[in-house]
């Protein structure tokens, strides 16, 4: 039977729930967010059936991400997945294709996906951007009068403030409503919410850290933390204090852990407050999974008219993908130093709490 691409049909949301989890590692639990989401729409989820049978699927999700104080609309590419015994005949290509055609037709104004197979996107269209990411080694600390433990869930109303004062001048962080808390970060799971972290001192709550433990696996066989990443931080905005106690926790948990490696999801004037005092090698480490596609130039274009016309047409000078990082105030080699005389770098980032 002749392939039919298509949109998803609600009623076969449990299919392709099953597609997922046959490919993926992760369960149903882990993908039915994808359909919970409020923004969530059929032409979102491209589907290839072949004998009455969903054999592919390609999944869109729509983010608004900061960018100087606006919310402008993301595509992301999640889930591109082909059942093993039906790979090869270009199907996950062509569902790209059309989840590309959905994207140019609305408002985004870029898409964003995370791979290790490069190559294949970039066949599609897609550009390697590098994001924010820094390691070091931890080194021992003393880190008294604080107490940490992990989130419970009537937290969350003061750890959305904190998120969104820390992030508010960050370009690229997702904008979060309550529904986006709840749903795509599992608050109310208590095995998605214990990652957050609360700091207290001896009076109240000061703030939040999110950690992720890595692994890796010996010649001998033996398990072992190979790095713990801080994915964000948030506190009141000037209090020091609290930044300056969440990075020593999180430092003193990879000492703790044996990791080998610290990371941080931080943008580099972020680093160089809050991580370089206790760490003084950490070091750019860009993270080279992120790539980027703009569909309709012309919107990218009209993004830099706020700051000029002499802005507008540089941006046109320049490959799309490196536009679209020096909007984002992303601090690149590949642009060159004039250009941030017009529009200066800013404290992009990306947090994987947000990765889809």
């Amino acid at each position: 039977m002749t392939p039919q691409f298509r949109a998803l049909e609600p009623h076969e949301q449990p299919a392709c729930l099953q597609l997922w989890t046959q490919v993926f590692s992760p369960g149903a639990d882990y993908f039915v967010r994808y359909f919970e989401e409020p923004l969530w729409k059929p032409e979102y989820t491209r589907v290839c059936e072949v004998d009455g049978r969903l054999v592919s699927a390609v999944q869109i999700v729509r983010r608004a991400v900061r960018l100087n104080g606006q919310a402008v609309p993301m595509a992301g590419i999640a889930n591109v997945a082909t059942l093993p015994e039906y790979r090869g005949r270009g199907f996950s290509t062509q569902l790209m294709r059309d989840a590309q055609r959905v994207m140019d037709a609305e408002d985004f104004l870029f898409g964003l996906l995370f791979t290790g197979i490069h190559d294949f996107y970039a066949r599609l269209g897609w550009e390697r951007v590098p994001f924010p990411l820094w390691s070091a080694t931890p080194q021992p600390l003393a880190l008294d009068g604080w107490r940490f433990r992990t989130a419970e869930p009537d937290d969350l109303p003061r750890v959305q403030v904190w998120y969104a004062q820390s992030y508010a001048d960050h370009p690229l962080s997702v904008v979060r409503d309550d529904a986006y808390w709840r749903i795509w970060t599992r608050w109310d799971d208590p095995n998605w919410r214990r990652a957050f972290y609360i700091a207290e001192d001896s009076l109240t709550a000061r703030g939040y850290v999110v950690l992720e433990t890595h692994h890796c696996t010996l010649p001998d066989g033996t398990r072992r933390v190979s790095a713990i990443s801080v994915q964000e931080v948030g506190a009141a905005p000037n209090d020091t204090e609290a930044f300056q106690k969440l990075i020593g926790f999180a430092i003193q948990m990879a000492v703790s852990a044996e990791a080998e490696a610290i990371r941080f999801f931080l943008p580099r004037s972020d680093v160089e407050r809050w991580v370089r005092p206790f760490l003084p090698d950490v070091a750019p480490q860009p993270m080279g999974s992120a790539m980027v596609r703009v569909g309709v130039p012309e919107r990218l274009w009209e993004a830099f008219e706020p700051f000029g016309a002499q802005a507008r047409t540089a941006a046109q000078k320049l490959p799309p993908a490196l536009a679209l990082a020096w909007l984002f105030g992303l601090e690149l080699p590949e642009i060159p130093d004039e250009l941030y005389t017009l529009l200066p770098p800013r404290p992009a980032c990306y947090s994987p709490v947000d990765s889809f």
